[in-house]
């Protein structure tokens, strides 16, 4: 059984959430400068539906490191409390 890691990167104008399942990924990007925070949650949903997955059946949350990270940041805290 292989991990299943949600990912998110805000750290750039492209915002993006990619769903990592053993050898299958899913993922949504777009370019939506100053848009992140009406995006990514949708993105999430999207991903984990088209899994067949819910938030609780993640293993891991990763996210981009950047200089305008933070909102990713935040998003994989509180979705890690969910």
């Amino acid at each position: 059984m292989s991990a299943k890691i949600l990912a998110l990167d805000t750290a750039t104008e492209n915002c993006s959430v990619a769903l990592i399942d053993g050898d299958k990924t899913f993922f949504r990007s777009e370019v939506a400068p100053r848009d992140h925070t009406k995006k990514i949650l949708p993105m999430v949903d999207e991903v984990l539906k088209e899994a067949g997955l819910k938030l609780a059946d993640v293993d891991a949350l990763a996210f981009g490191r950047g200089q305008v990270a933070l909102l990713a940041f935040e998003l994989a805290l509180v979705l890690h409390k969910v």
